[in-house]
């Protein structure tokens, strides 16, 4: 079995899919898991985007879950084109001594047979990582997993040269990278949950809720068509309710006036859940939102957690224009798509009234999102192909 090492410097130590599904699922499989992680004031950030207080993570090494953690201090959360300029340089140069913080020297501590990176801030490192090791006689495997489609530069061109395996999220953008690096093996692995046989659904057919998973910002989810889709729903159905099982960041006054309007609406819930505790919370919710701003490419070719999570739990979906969600839900017949990159709340609320006023439909929809997550999606599928991954580099 492989030592493996995942670098993150952008999100956090218990992110879902870093350290929920691959690292978990790397450590059930036999292999040493460290996952290198970036403090902020000596503190981790946690899912929900605040700095953790536990003092076992503010440690320079600590053991959560059987999993290893390694914490550097972030000087640079955002690497600016300086920072880019001399990453190039170094890569044209075939030196290994710039570094904008202290990630490289923790991870290349590890010692590992694999370095995993998640973001290509910290692809750098991994590769800047295998070219030292190999200037010593080891030979090390590089994965980057890109959660995202990236742009297509210098820089990212000269870090893919040494890039053993690619991991991607979404056929759109598996399709994409196959163009641009045809010599790089590449599979795709979803954003999806594992999937469970017994769920327990209370689908009260007296009542209507909808839901919104993760952070609430103007280009996800939009708390102002929030506010109007509760306002105008609250008008039409019994016993209504929008629950946000997330948070919303307070970035600047408008974000906190959207923050206080929500929390002031007696029809919207908004709270933090813990990932192990969505499926209860789902038990009673009929539909899940998502309103994407597709004008960022990335966002149009995206399936993103919350899409897999509510099909999983047996809620069907609705959602704007969006290539990837568009096709998997045509293809699969579980929710809605509005055909529009800026549908309005009267939009939305069309949609859901359809759902409202037809509980058959709904239920069909709902069965056959289960049975495309248990057949293809879900994450015991999806550890297959992570394991297929590492066994061909090892």
């Amino acid at each position: 079995m492989a030592k493996i090492c995942k670098l993150i410097r952008q999100h956090s130590f218990e992110d879902i899919r870093i350290f929920e599904k691959e690292a978990m699922s790397l450590r059930k499989l036999g292999h040493e898991v460290t996952i290198v992680t970036g403090k902020f004031n000596g503190y981790v950030f946690g899912p929900d985007l605040f700095l953790n207080q536990n003092p076992e993570f503010q440690k320079d090494h600590f053991i959560y879950r059987d999993i290893h953690f390694l914490t550097y201090d972030i000087q640079h959360y955002t690497l600016s084109s300086s920072h880019i300029i001399g990453m190039i340089k170094n890569l044209l140069e075939d030196k290994q001594d710039y570094f904008v913080d202290k990630l490289y020297e923790t991870a290349l501590s590890t010692n590992a047979d694999v370095y995993h990176a998640h973001e290509w801030q910290t692809l750098y490192e991994a590769v800047q990582i295998k070219k030292t090791l190999r200037k010593k006689g080891k030979h090390v495997k590089v994965i980057f997993d890109a959660h995202e489609l990236e742009s297509d530069n210098l820089l990212l061109t000269l870090l893919m040269k040494e890039v053993d395996h690619l991991i991607t999220v979404s056929d759109s953008i598996k399709e994409i990278y196959e163009e641009r690096y045809p010599e790089i093996p590449i599979t795709l692995i979803y954003n999806s949950p594992y999937y469970q046989d017994e769920i327990t659904m209370n689908k009260d057919k007296e009542s209507f809720t909808i839901a919104y998973e993760g952070v609430l910002t103007s280009q996800k989810g939009d708390p102002e068509r929030i506010l109007d889709i509760a306002n105008l729903c609250n008008t039409k159905m019994t016993n209504f309710h929008f629950v946000i099982f997330g948070r919303m960041p307070e970035f600047n006054e408008h974000y906190k006036l959207m923050y206080k309007k929500i929390r002031e609406n007696p029809s919207i819930i908004l709270r933090w859940v813990k990932y192990h505790d969505l499926p209860k919370e789902y038990q009673t919710v009929h539909i899940g939102y998502i309103f994407f701003d597709t004008k960022e490419q990335n966002r149009m070719y995206a399936l993103p957690n919350k899409f897999f999570s509510y099909l999983n739990n047996g809620v069907p979906v609705v959602v704007n224009h969006s290539k990837e969600m568009k096709n998997f839900i045509e293809k699969h017949e579980c929710g809605i798509v509005i055909d529009k990159a800026e549908p309005t709340a009267e939009d939305y609320v069309e949609a859901f009234l359809k759902l409202y006023e037809d509980r058959e439909l709904l239920s069909r929809m709902s069965k056959k999102g289960r049975e495309a997550m248990q057949k293809i999606y879900c994450w015991q599928k999806m550890e297959e192909r992570l394991a297929e991954v590492y066994n061909s580099l090892i």
